[in-house]
């Protein structure tokens, strides 16, 4: 078995920086000393901080959504959770605390949607969704979302939208401390600090732990849906799960007016692998382990302000492993065997980019970027090797062509080249040599928009339509994972796509109402194909998925703030198989609502109460299993005795509803209580 000590080694050098901050920083001892720090001059190192306590950040685009960190600390929310509260977007979780979580974004499955972490994307060489339930938001600062395409910034590849986690900056001189204790043994900590080292230079540093027993009780149904006379209380085991990251970032001003940023983050969570309701397991877990470094230097503006460039470059290492011993879990072949699969990761992107406005009415950016990623086998899988070379360059340019509107495009060409280092694959018969690794085409893809509405206007909208690609990923293409067979012939994604788009402002700016229509005509899908216990990935759907989207965001007084959203869409499965075509997309029901209410109490307390609802749904492509409607609700109350404290008490799913899914194997936990502590300083 091959290891991997490069995580832990990023792992402790950022624990030290926590521990060293720690010691050297000089923390204000009293609100006079915090008043003297913020009164004195301080230097301009170029970031804006985000103001206020907004959850939700009004923009003008009703396709980007930002999510500050007001939105999701104290709640009981995971990263899942939280995206799906927004108008569009479905999730889906297995389980408890840090079970595998993922989201679709306007009927656009999971695996087709970008997942960034400043501006670095999580998504690798597996081709499939990434696992939501692992990102911790105790780490983060906002939340950036773009539903319509992957825009230009992060290459404009890809069939869904992008979701950008910004983690906390190095911006300003202070820090806070969040503890919270919940049922099921779940604990959550966390630490960020930022100070000067000297007038030039900001150094921050944080660090983030959670854990769940998820020892939560449910219904057992003995494997009888349907038969309810042997059904019995069951308590979920081996579904314990612990992460732990830390992060340490450095932004320095230069004697030229450039700024410069270095960023270390490392991250581990573990986990047991508890199994269905009706044959839990006993020792099955997984491990993941994942190491970002990223440094960046951005110029001054030249021409007047006219050019800005940018430079980077990142270097990103993940290793994920399962593990079973069939005798106790009865999960994979049968063997007397420890069995332990996995694959690690390692990603490097250079990358340069400006953004210029030659005259007042243009605007326009450009990116290139070369990306190296290699894939291997780790634990007891057959040795096998994957390397990928891909090169990039997206842009985008608009015209202000009058004061109420404009014309504008983003567009992206890619070329990749895949080689095969050392090949095999398993199968329950043995195992076969990868012979060759297949030419991929270029690749083209981008879209015209139009907008409509003048900065500060009351009234703004966007029309866009674009035709959009996405290649196969490497374990796709080259059958690495346990009982699959290779593909080298998989064609590339494709989707024509068409969105309108208006935001209106009420006067005195107090509520905003949006509203979206969206098409997306998707070809040549991927899915794995079961054959024979043997897997195989084969582009074998088409589909058409049509929606619309509300969002009402209102503050009619200073004591309330309310949120309203809905969705409703017609997904349609357009394959040529007769026992598929014209059924509804597995996952995606044809209407959602989503409100809120915030009261803002005497005595400086807030109180939130959140509902949402979504209709019928379906597991499977057949449309067999289906799925009833379900509803969840969740309150919090937050008091704040002090400026920079703040005490919160929240509870999900109060209805104790133990299975919104009926059909699943993994049972869901019902209600859930967490308390928190905030302290900053």
């Amino acid at each position: 078995m091959r290891t991997t000590s490069f995580c832990k080694a990023a792992v402790y050098a950022v624990f030290l920086c926590c521990a060293w901050v720690s010691a050297h920083a000089q923390v204000p001892q009293s609100s006079k000393d915090i008043a003297v720090e913020e009164s004195a001059p301080a230097q301009d190192l170029g970031v804006t901080e985000v103001a206020g306590v907004e959850e939700y950040v009004p923009a003008e685009d009703a396709n980007y959504t930002e999510i500050t960190s007001a939105a999701w600390e104290g709640k009981m929310l995971s990263a899942a959770d939280l995206l799906a509260t927004l108008p569009g977007i479905q999730s889906y979780r297995q389980g408890g605390h840090g079970s595998f979580q993922t989201v679709s974004i306007r009927g656009i499955a999971a695996r087709n949607i970008l997942i960034c972490v400043d501006g670095v994307p999580l998504n690798d060489a597996s081709g499939g969704a990434v696992n939501l339930g692992s990102i911790d938001l105790n780490q983060m600062e906002k939340v950036e979302v773009y539903k319509s395409n992957v825009p230009a910034r992060f290459g404009v590849s890809g069939l869904g939208g992008a979701v950008n986690f910004v983690t906390k900056n190095a911006v300003k001189k202070g820090g806070r401390v969040l503890g919270a204790y919940g049922n099921h043994n779940l604990w959550e900590g966390s630490f960020q600090v930022a100070t000067p080292v000297t007038d030039s230079l900001m150094f921050a540093s944080s660090f983030a732990t959670r854990h769940s027993d998820n020892d939560y009780e449910y219904t057992n149904r003995n494997g009888t849906q349907y038969n309810d006379d042997d059904d019995y209380t069951a308590t979920r085991e081996n579904a314990k799960y612990t992460d732990v990251s830390g992060n340490v970032q450095f932004r320095m001003l230069h004697g030229n007016g450039y700024f410069s940023t270095l960023s270390v983050t490392a991250f581990r969570y573990e986990g047991g692998n508890p199994g269905k309701e009706e044959q839990q397991t006993k020792v099955a877990k997984f491990v993941g382990e994942s190491a970002l470094i990223r440094y960046g230097i951005e110029s001054v503006g030249y021409f007047d302000d006219r050019l800005f460039l940018y430079g980077g470059v990142s270097a990103r290492f993940d290793k994920n492993l399962s593990s079973t011993y069939y005798p106790l879990d009865h999960v994979g072949y049968g063997n007397n065997r420890f069995m332990e699969y996995g694959a690690a990761t390692y990603k490097v992107v250079p990358e340069v980019s400006a953004e210029w406005a030659p005259v007042e009415r243009l605007k326009g950016s450009a990116r290139l970027a070369l990306e190296w990623e290699n894939a291997a086998a780790r634990g007891d899988s057959k040795d096998w090797e994957l390397t990928r070379w891909t090169g990039m360059g997206s842009g985008e340019l608009y015209y202000q062509m009058f004061k109420y509107g404009g014309l504008g495009g983003e567009g992206s060409a890619q070329y990749l080249k895949d080689h095969l280092d050392d090949g095999y694959f398993v199968q329950p018969s043995g195992s076969h040599h990868l012979e060759y690794a297949s030419d991929r085409d270029l690749t083209f893809a981008g879209r015209l928009f139009t907008r409509l509405g003048a900065g500060g206007s009351p009234l703004t909208g966007e029309v866009s339509l674009g035709r959009f690609y996405q290649q196969p990923a490497l374990m796709e293409l080259y059958g690495t994972f346990p009982g699959a067979l290779s593909n080298p012939d998989l064609k590339r994604e494709k989707a024509t796509k068409f969105e309108a788009s208006g935001l209106y402002r009420f006067p005195g700016n107090r509520t905003t109402f949006r509203a979206s229509y969206f098409e997306s005509h998707i070809e040549d899908g991927i899915c794995w194909v079961i054959s024979v216990e043997l897997l195989r990935a084969e582009n074998v759907a088409r589909s058409l998925v049509r929606g619309a989207e509300l969002e009402l965001n209102s503050s009619p007084s200073r004591f309330l703030d309310v949120v309203l959203r809905a969705t409703f869409q017609k997904t349609e499965d357009r394959s040529n198989s007769s026992t598929y075509r014209g059924n509804m997309l597995p996952g995606e029901p044809e209407r959602s609502y989503y409100a809120e209410a915030t009261l803002h109490l005497p005595l400086r307390l807030d109180f939130t109460w959140a509902s949402e609802w979504r209709s019928v749904i379906y597991s499977d492509r057949a449309n067999r299993m289906d799925q009833p409607a379900v509803d969840n609700h969740r309150a919090s109350l937050s008091y704040r005795p002090f400026d920079k404290t703040r005490l919160t008490f929240s509870v999900d799913n109060i209805t104790d509803e133990k299975y919104r899914n009926f059909y699943t194997p993994f049972p869901m936990p019902g209600r859930e209580y967490k308390f928190t502590i905030i302290q900053g300083f």
